[in-house]
């Protein structure tokens, strides 16, 4: 059986992999196993871990990795008694630097948290210690470098153009399980894309569905580095359906896109996220306000 693949593109190399591979917490690290660029010698994510992990296939077991074509490798799962959600994963490579991820699912039961509502999907990103653990985007018009005080506390960044009345209540401290990302951040983001920093290189994530996106982060969700005494920061995001449009059997579909180049300023970064949203008909700011 096949459990991952690599693809090249002009500037980068793509391992995806399942959950197969036994990392720092066990196997559970279904996405991008590996993200490296012939610019930096270094990979992206933790060594061990991955990038790209939905929670849809995380830790829920019999995952299947199949490889589409030379560039698209798919990840996807059927619902059964443990987990009742059919998922289907995507990720294909293109050049020069691209990844670009397709999450579909349906729930065959109701998933939400119990008297909430709201339906949540997250992704997380194990970054592989990079010098500065922040996370940069737009906020109030200016560009904002942000890294939550410590995991679990101020970690949700959520839209500015969503008003602060309709955002979904975080569950009370009672749950069985708290998400590190039940903790609102004292600033909001202008538009749905961030990006980081690993030495010479920024990675860019890039969002449909501006609204439904929030980004969440810890500087030690990935834990301990490799590096003695360091930690590698967790980069990640996640969409929250509201109660109006959930409904079990209903499929939902979220789309992405992944950025790995040199950096070369904020403009150039800013360049890009518009070239996505255009190139991929992703839903903007202004169409849903």
């Amino acid at each position: 059986m096949t459990h991952c693949e690599m693809i090249q593109a002009e500037e980068i190399q793509v391992i995806v992999g399942d959950s197969a591979r036994d990392g720092p917490g066990g196997k559970q690290y279904c996405g991008l196993w590996s993200l490296t660029s012939k610019h930096f010698p270094f990979g992206a994510f933790k060594n061990s871990a991955a990038g790209l992990i939905t929670d849809e296939l995380r830790r829920k077991g019999g995952d299947i990795f199949e490889q589409v074509d030379e560039s698209t490798c798919v990840l996807s799962r059927e619902a059964d008694e443990t987990y009742p959600v059919d998922a289907r994963a995507v990720y294909k490579v293109s050049d020069p630097y691209y990844v670009d991820h397709t999450l579909t699912f349906r729930d065959r039961k109701d998933t939400r948290i119990p008297g909430y509502g709201y339906r949540e999907s997250a992704w997380c990103s194990y970054m592989n210690c990079p010098p500065d653990p922040r996370v940069r985007f737009l906020s109030e018009g200016q560009w904002v470098a942000y890294m939550s005080p410590r995991h679990g506390l101020q970690s949700n960044i959520a839209p500015a153009f969503v008003p602060a009345e309709t955002l979904e209540p975080f569950p009370s401290e009672n749950v069985t399980r708290r998400s590190f990302r039940w903790s609102r951040a004292p600033l909001r983001f202008d538009e749905p894309f961030y990006y980081g920093r690993l030495g010479p290189m920024v990675l860019i994530f890039i969002f449909d569905t501006p609204r439904w996106v929030r980004f969440y982060c810890s500087p030690t969700g990935g834990g301990p580095s490799l590096v003695l005494g360091q930690f590698c920061p967790a980069w990640d995001f996640e969409y929250v359906i509201p109660p109006d449009a959930y409904e079990v059997d209903k499929e939902f579909t979220f789309r992405m896109r992944l950025v790995y180049k040199q950096y070369v300023s904020d403009d150039d970064v800013l360049e890009e996220f518009r070239r996505t949203q255009d190139e991929l008909g992703f839903e903007k700011v202004g169409d849903v306000t």
